[in-house]
């Protein structure tokens, strides 16, 4: 029996319309992909800041709260810098084999749930890494550790327990900076958006990155009274 071909043509208008709708599910996945960048790289900047004003408070014989030197801090942001995005990727291939990876609240909410966990994983596991790097690049002498050959072995056997350690540290608050990162995205997408707009997608990632700058600006630059605050509460 052959097909007629009013039943092909039917046949194939679903088709295109499948894929329309499946191509338009891509999009939006990219537009939320690539507008949480931003925020989980600014949150995830915010623990090596916090790290190196816990070892400052560590090296005194009273308790003092100071901001560490930025330029010291930009030199050791280089793991977070990276964990942050590549958290945010990892939970993108994982989410989406279980559904589409769209910006609903509660979808946001298991997104920053895990990247809360993945992220402080990544930043302990690259920070070895970064001292290495820094260390035999000449670039800051905060490492100290010798010639290359020890601070290759440094790198190499201090790598598994640093990760632990610091990932079993900051993994309270890591989870509670990507429920707000996700939180600050929805905002972000109800104020710019719709997401289902495609012309407003610069939009979403224009007021992501704004929205990233001024967190880490409140937190790094001003006011100190929230930086006591935010210490006194996480940690």
């Amino acid at each position: 029996m052959t097909e007629s071909p009013g039943a092909i043509e039917n046949f194939m208008d679903r088709v295109y319309a499948i894929e329309d709708v499946r191509s338009e599910i891509h999009r939006r996945e990219r537009v939320t992909m690539f507008g949480l960048i931003p925020l989980a790289a600014a949150f995830a900047l915010l623990i090596p800041y916090m790290q190196i004003v816990l070892t400052l408070q560590k090296a005194d014989y009273y308790y003092i709260l100071t901001r560490p030197d930025i330029g010291t801090y930009f030199r050791l942001a280089g793991a977070a810098l990276f964990a942050g995005p590549i958290a945010i990727g990892i939970v993108v291939l994982v989410f989406r084999q279980l559904d589409d990876f769209l910006p609903t609240y509660l979808r946001m909410v298991v997104v920053g749930l895990a990247y809360g966990i993945i992220m402080p994983l990544l930043t302990g596991l690259f920070t070895p890494l970064n001292l290495f790097v820094i260390g035999i690049t000449g670039v800051s002498n905060v490492t100290n550790q010798g010639s290359v050959a020890q601070m290759l072995a440094d790198w190499v056997f201090s790598t598994p327990m640093f990760t632990f350690l610091f990932w079993m540290d900051w993994l309270g608050p890591s989870i509670f900076f990507g429920l707000i990162a996700c939180s600050l995205f929805w905002g972000v997408v109800k104020v710019t958006g719709p997401i289902e707009d495609a012309g407003r997608a610069k939009f979403v990632y224009l007021g992501s990155l704004l929205v990233s700058v001024v967190v880490l600006l409140l937190v790094m630059v001003w006011p100190f009274s929230l930086f006591n605050y935010m210490f006194e509460t996480l940690l």
